[in-house]
């Protein structure tokens, strides 16, 4: 059976099986492309115009959350810090490593606990325990060899029909926190699907939206694959992801989320779901109708 993910504002709901969801603007009718930065990009991408240093003089700008984890696993826990202000709306996340320096990363958008990400109808958090005693940060073990050291993923809020912004961390090779990846993104699954040992991510980069009960917009799920050597990495993988949407989606229409592609729920003639262009899909229902 395949499942609807959608998720709407000011336009008709349609009954969802599992509510998913993940980014794309598509007001242009064009999709954005997911964007996989480089560390020092992601981290460009998340700082603000004012420096950390201004940060602190926010009227609300205060601590959310500290935590320890033994993130090196070598008995040495990592210092967690999560600071924001409701006013501003930024935020700010400090990782103290003995015998590092403080990794700072700062983000132009509130955190958001991580429950909050989730409906009540998916069972992503009853399906992976929290590694660490946060609110805000979510740690699993992508490998159960113990090879792979955790990966931390954060929220921001959604806003409308947009998923948030996910970030994952890492520590790279010299046991360093790296930003690997930052993206408009709503996890569905993290789990092993290529059978090497790894999990990957899967989830929805846009949102659907309906048309009436019978179109939605073609959203198709991204599958992010981590590459451990020479320095881990999470990319978008377009053969993982075609084989994910054929069994999970309405087939496979190419990697970006478009509002000039439709997937048609109800068919005239009958049969399963199928991917057309929007425009010849209107053609069709206005002729059904006369």
């Amino acid at each position: 059976m395949k499942l609807i993910f959608s998720r709407t504002l000011g336009l008709s709901a349609i009954t969802l099986a599992v509510a998913l969801g993940i980014s794309c603007c598509k007001s242009d009718g064009k999709a954005a492309a997911p964007a996989n930065p480089t560390v020092s990009d992601a981290q460009a991408a998340a700082a603000p115009a004012a420096s950390p240093q201004d940060r602190t003089k926010l009227k609300d700008w205060g601590v959310a959350e500290e935590f320890d984890f033994d993130w090196q696993g070598n008995g040495e826990p990592a210092h967690f810090k999560i600071e924001q202000s409701a006013e501003e709306q930024v935020a700010r996340l400090t990782i103290n490593i003995k015998g590092q320096q403080d990794f700072v990363l700062d983000n132009d958008d509130a955190w958001d606990q991580f429950k909050n990400d989730f409906t009540s109808a998916e069972d992503f958090l009853s399906k992976h325990k929290n590694l660490a005693a946060s609110k805000y940060a979510y740690i699993l073990s992508p490998s159960n060899s113990g090879k792979l050291r955790p990966l931390v993923f954060l929220v921001t809020p959604e806003y409308g029909s947009d998923p948030g912004n996910l970030f994952v961390l890492a520590l790279d090779s010299s046991a360093h926190p790296k930003v690997m990846l930052k993206t408009t993104f709503h996890i569905k699954e993290f789990r092993d699907l290529d059978g090497d040992g790894v999990a990957e991510i899967a989830g929805l980069p846009c949102f659907s939206q309906t048309s009436g009960e019978d179109m939605l917009t073609y959203d198709p799920l991204h599958v992010y694959k981590l590459q451990a050597t020479p320095e881990p990495e999470l990319k978008l993988s377009l053969p993982l992801s075609q084989e994910y949407n054929l069994k999970h989606y309405y087939g496979w229409a190419g990697p970006d989320c478009s509002e000039d592609l439709a997937v048609v729920l109800h068919p005239p003639g009958g049969g399963k779901p199928v991917i057309m262009k929007t425009e010849e899909a209107k053609k069709m229902f206005g002729k059904k109708k006369k």
